[in-house]
């Protein structure tokens, strides 16, 4: 990443910062970011964020080993860059703030479409290796096992929506055993039009006429036992459902969405946030764009 992405990045940040430490919300919020004894944080809130993300442009999967590259390349830029342990407890604080900014960037998405179509799919997140599920404990109480048309995991899944342009408006995680279906109510929560899924989104008649009801129509591929009649242009948008096959391979092959190495469960769901952040991100950094729309009415509580 160069100079000029690299303030952009911290631009784009910072103003996010600003405007959430202006509502009764980000104060709260602040509270669980400052120290509560000893000497405060030495790296700004704005500089966590801002070093986390620009990890996933590195490809940088181990944090220790990002920290040791920043220290070398980044120092001049981030001067009070602490040591690893400072830098990895700042970085587990900043969670909340980056879980906000990753609804924000949703709802932008979601007002820059005007398709009007969007397409549904789940992909599996596993946190270990099959052969280490019985001994695997970082999610034990949280993770379960799922199949998908790869086989079994172990973990968890990301249920999401994204529009035409392949940008993500709708994201829900559960364990891995949840069956897409029952996400497709949830996963169209504030979004109107016509949702493109697998057969996973096969749904019952009193689920698909409560959603038509609220303008949703659910256009869901047949399974191979079923006989059933569409259109051409139907035809036509079930093709275009690999859309969101393809975001999710680049989530997890350039962003590293899958992590085996969490050592506790806020470490695991840091790891997703910063990831699916740093991909959201992406062509607003390729624009140069140094500010963001303002924060949307009803983001914050």
């Amino acid at each position: 990443m160069n100079e000029t992405m690299l303030t952009t990045l911290y631009c784009i940040i910072d103003d996010f910062i600003n405007v959430l430490m202006g509502t009764a919300c980000g104060q709260k919020m602040l509270e669980s970011w400052k120290a509560k004894r000893g000497p405060q944080r030495q790296l700004s809130l704005s500089e966590v964020l801002t070093l986390n993300i620009l990890r996933f442009y590195y490809h940088i999967v181990d944090l220790k080993a990002f920290s040791r590259l920043a220290e070398c390349a980044y120092k001049a830029y981030f001067p009070r860059l602490p040591n690893y342990e400072n830098f990895l407890k700042a970085t587990n604080r900043s969670f909340p703030f980056a879980a906000l900014l990753l609804q924000y960037l949703l709802v932008l998405n979601r007002q820059m479409d005007r398709s009007g179509v969007f397409f549904l799919d789940s992909t599996a997140l596993s946190v270990c290796a099959n052969w280490n599920i019985n001994t695997h404990k970082v999610a034990k109480d949280f993770a379960s096992r799922g199949k998908t048309s790869k086989g079994w995991f172990y973990g968890f899944k990301l249920h999401g929506a994204c529009d035409a342009q392949g940008n993500l408006v709708g994201l829900r995680f559960t364990t891995g055993s949840e069956h897409d279906s029952r996400q497709a109510e949830p996963l169209t929560d504030g979004l109107a039009g016509l949702f493109v899924g697998d057969a996973g989104y096969l749904l019952k008649q009193e689920v698909f006429m409560r959603l038509l009801e609220k303008h949703k129509r659910i256009l869901a591929a047949s399974r191979k036992n079923m006989k059933r009649l569409m259109t051409e242009h139907d035809g036509y948008l079930l093709r275009k459902r690999s859309i969101i096959e393809t975001v999710w391979d680049v989530l997890k092959e350039r962003y590293g969405l899958v992590f085996h190495l969490a050592r506790n469960i806020t470490g695991l769901f840091r790891h997703y946030c910063y990831s699916l952040i740093s991909s959201m991100l992406r062509p607003f950094l390729n624009s140069c764009t140094l500010k963001l729309p303002d924060l949307p009415h009803g983001l914050l509580p």
